[in-house]
């Protein structure tokens, strides 16, 4: 895990969310990033006439919202999406442990530029005409180091908002390529034959 540095150096703050629960909303002043420790954490912002962007979901092990650390308020709506349990480092603490911390800032550094690199392929994989394309192109991206194996962590119309399909176009092209054989599907994970 990148950052290692980081959480080490922080004692987090323990925060328990009921299903439904907002952690934080779009204007409320930052108060540090996050780790999902148990649950999901649902990052979405909203529009003027209220469609939904979803950004991000959050899974036990991943962090998010490492960028408040350099702005004064959130950007987006941060929900639990079950019951959860997150550990919050504060700003001040994580900024003060940046200041005094070569290796935490490079850890640091890397793990944003990664994270722009995966905003990159997803914002790419949207301008992909095909579904099939477009689903297979998801897939292949998202394979573990096996190089075949895929976890689904939540909701597939999560996955559906993150490449810009309606859930049921999102269905319908995993169960065609189900029937050609070119994926197999699981309990909680997706196989590319």
């Amino acid at each position: 895990m990148a950052m290692a540095s980081i959480l080490a150096g922080l004692k987090p703050v323990i925060r328990e969310l009921a299903a439904g629960e907002t952690l934080f909303a779009s204007g409320d002043a930052t108060r540090g990033f996050f780790l999902v420790r148990r649950g999901q954490i649902r990052l979405a912002r909203f529009s003027a006439s209220g469609c939904e962007t979803l950004l991000f979901v959050a899974g036990p092990g991943e962090r998010f919202a490492e960028a408040s650390l350099f702005v004064e308020t959130y950007h987006c709506d941060a929900r639990a999406v079950a019951e959860s349990s997150v550990a919050c480092f504060p700003k001040s603490a994580a900024l003060a442990l940046l200041e005094g911390d070569a290796t935490a800032r490079l850890e640091l550094t890397a793990d944003l530029a990664r994270q722009v690199m995966e905003l990159r392929s997803a914002l790419t994989l949207r301008d992909v005409r095909s579904a099939r394309e477009r689903v297979l192109g998801y897939l292949v991206a998202r394979t573990g180091v096996d190089g075949r194996t895929i976890t689904i962590g939540g909701p597939l119309k999560d996955i559906a908002a993150m490449i810009g399909l309606a859930p049921e176009v999102l269905y319908r092209t995993l169960a065609l390529l189900e029937s050609e054989r070119i994926i197999r599907r699981g309990n909680g994970i997706i196989e590319l034959t």
